[in-house]
């Protein structure tokens, strides 16, 4: 399963969703097939869940998307004991895992390539829909049809080791421009003020 197929799959799906990425290489792709101002493109590892889940709770009549990965999850391994706890029913997870730590020139493999089963991890912390998925068709079924149920989901997407994100040009606002591009999106959607503590 090739991560880049998969994220087409959602951008044709989105609406008003708002999507927390991590820092990894579908935060590249992701800006690049989705210029929607509901994404948050974060640019820290192990820290997409978490935002997302603030985000969920916070809004709980908005559907939350996170794009992880496998090293990220692996860095952060306890958002998953939170999850299971606060389920919150409008968030859907995706970790896209190619066992490889691949934002890196090395490709260095991680824990996910041997033993450990991201899922099972999920599971045993209490979220009841956590799953494996292994081929597209599949994510097509059980991957899509999430983004309109409401429940909590957590879809570990076994994906090919894939260097496209290195090709992709980058964007060219960087992450603090889109961390106020989002901010002013809800705003607007919500037609709520957010205020921020700093200089002005």
């Amino acid at each position: 399963m090739i991560r880049y197929e998969c994220l087409q799959l959602l951008a044709s799906k989105m609406s008003n969703q708002l999507v927390v990425t991590s820092q990894s290489g579908q935060r590249i792709e992701w800006s690049h097939l989705s210029r929607h101002e509901g994404n948050l493109l974060v640019g820290m590892m192990g820290c997409a869940i978490g935002v997302a889940t603030g985000l969920a709770l916070a809004l709980p009549h908005r559907k939350v998307i996170a794009l992880d990965s496998d090293g990220s999850v692996l860095l952060s391994l306890f958002n998953l004991a939170t999850l299971g706890n606060l389920q919150p029913k409008n968030l859907v997870v995706y970790v896209f895992d190619n066992g490889v730590y691949s934002g890196s020139r090395i490709s260095y493999p991680t824990a996910t390539a041997g033993n450990t089963d991201l899922a099972a991890m999920a599971r045993g912390a209490g979220i009841k829909n956590a799953q494996t998925i292994r081929d597209f068709e599949e994510f097509k079924k059980a991957g899509v049809d999430a983004l309109i149920r409401n429940e909590l989901g957590f879809f570990v997407c076994k994906v090919e080791e894939s260097l496209m994100h290195r090709e992709i040009p980058r964007p060219n606002t960087d992450l603090a421009e889109n961390k106020y591009t989002f901010v002013r999106y809800l705003e607007r959607t919500e037609e709520k003020a957010i205020a921020f503590v700093g200089r002005g």
